[in-house]
């Protein structure tokens, strides 16, 4: 029995050190192996694979994003125009079953393919729709980014995200930092600058360094994704890791400081009270939960305001025919 005991744990040991060994959180499929009538439970992470029928055939680009939403349709032409004109050549959509009339607005950039729009209502879809998208457009973008429709990528010493990625090419993937903004004290979405959430919402934490803009999201090569488990990073193949902009590894959704002096991502999180409201009474995309309310996400109590962001608005207006 001593031996037998001896053996089991070996065994243990050896299936975690294979399948275990970098398992940092999410979603995962537990399984179980049995040796000698002893079972032992593991956990293995969940394939890319396809879960809707919906193809689009496209030629190469550089840079795609992939991102899921539901009922956006205020807010999808400025994220799409915004990061067009930072190098995003393509999008892959996932509808999570909005009602309003988001489709309608996509549709001028579903008919010239800017948008590869998919339909996929249900809970808990997040993650399945990445893997999906990593299945089925692996080769259709040397670069994909996996961002939400409250985020834009903005590069701090580059004009575009594209050439900013020049310099990462020999990594599987990039992480970048967020930069948390409040309410800016709107109560109400504002009207000035055409409702613009890129030229409404300044007011961020004055320590870059706070907790919440440790999380990162991922641009990934899309070859090189063994699985997609959470919302902010991938596995690698290989074991690989991706890096952030100091090429420093990076495992898991977390950087251990935030550093973002050559890209950030900027989340308008909640944006007016009103919208705040809205949003946490909506499911989370990844998990069947509702985001709690906190007063200090609509206003953060030691803040300050960056307009980092105004050196795009010139063009961006232009795009969207805003005066």
């Amino acid at each position: 029995m001593f031996y037998l005991n001896k053996l089991r744990n070996r065994t243990k040991d050896l299936i975690h050190k294979i399948i275990n060994e970098d398992y940092l959180g999410g979603e995962r499929v537990l399984k179980q192996f049995k040796i000698f009538n002893y079972c032992f439970n593991y956990t293995r992470l969940p394939k890319c694979q396809k879960i809707i029928d919906t193809f689009y055939k496209n030629p190469k680009v550089y840079l795609s994003v992939t991102a899921i939403l539901y009922n956006e349709a205020p807010y999808i032409k400025e994220w799409i125009e915004y990061h067009r004109m930072l190098g995003v050549e393509r999008f892959y959509i996932y509808d999570n079953g909005s009602d309003d009339n988001v489709k309608e607005i996509l549709k001028p950039y579903i008919d010239k393919r800017i948008v590869c729009y998919h339909y996929l209502p249900g809970f808990e879809m997040q993650n399945k729709a990445y893997r999906d998208a990593i299945c089925k457009y692996k080769n259709q973008t040397r670069w994909m980014a996996f961002i939400d429709l409250d985020e834009f990528i903005f590069p701090v010493e580059n004009n575009s995200i594209s050439e900013f990625l020049k310099n990462y090419e020999k990594h599987p993937a990039v992480v970048i930092n967020w930069q948390v903004f409040d309410s800016n004290g709107f109560e109400v979405p504002p009207a000035a600058n055409g409702g613009l959430i890129t030229a409404n919402y300044f007011r961020t934490y004055t320590d870059d360094n706070t907790p919440i803009n440790r999380h990162v999201k991922s641009i990934v090569n899309p070859k090189k994704v063994r699985s997609i488990n959470n919302p902010h990073f991938c596995y690698y193949k290989n074991f690989a890791c991706a890096v952030d902009e100091n090429f420093k590894k990076v495992e898991g959704p977390f950087t251990e400081v935030n550093t973002s002096n050559k890209i950030k991502i900027k989340h308008y999180h909640c944006k007016s009270r009103e919208e705040y409201m809205v949003k946490v009474n909506k499911w989370c995309a990844d998990v069947k939960r509702k985001r709690p309310f906190t007063e200090e996400t609509l206003n953060i109590l030691d803040s300050k305001f960056d307009y980092g962001m105004q050196k795009f608005l010139p063009e961006l207006k232009r795009r969207l025919e805003i005066k």
